[in-house]
């Protein structure tokens, strides 16, 4: 989340942030609103503008960066400890296989990889990627936002 702080001159303070959300397929705005709360708490009262602006289909740089150079590498550790070694094309692999969503790939193709992912989805893996971390290897998933 990025903010800014602006002074006045009459000790009002103004804020900007960003954050990223998501329209799911039932056309409701996903936000994560743990992250928002404490900007509204802090800015009762005020008004605000928001803008929305719809991002390219393909998943993001930033999304690829933190799954293969954090995730994978993490979750690899991981199955490693428990006797389980795998390289990281057959980590990336066996983490599409065992998510129980739909990725919709074109007729005939399977998404076999996280390369193959748009944003959308590549935003709904990484979220449950985090949970799948905790309940079935143990493993804290840090926010990208955090590292």
């Amino acid at each position: 989340m990025a903010s800014g702080t602006k002074n006045t001159g009459s000790n009002v303070k103004t804020d900007r942030i960003s954050e990223t959300g998501m329209i799911g397929e039932d056309g409701r705005l996903r936000l994560p609103m743990d992250r928002l709360s404490p900007y509204f708490q802090a800015h009762k009262g005020m008004r605000v503008v928001v803008q929305f602006e719809a991002n390219a289909p393909k998943s993001t740089a930033a999304q690829q960066a933190y799954y293969y150079n954090y995730i994978v590498p993490t979750i690899q550790q991981a199955l490693r400890e428990k006797g389980d070694r795998k390289r990281e094309d057959a980590t990336d692999r066996f983490l599409i296989s065992q998510y129980p969503g739909d990725f919709h790939a074109d007729p005939g193709e399977y998404i076999t990889t996280g390369r193959q992912l748009n944003q959308t989805q590549m935003f709904d893996f990484l979220e449950w990627l985090k949970q799948y971390a905790a309940e079935w290897l143990h493993v804290y998933i840090d926010d990208p936002r955090t590292i």
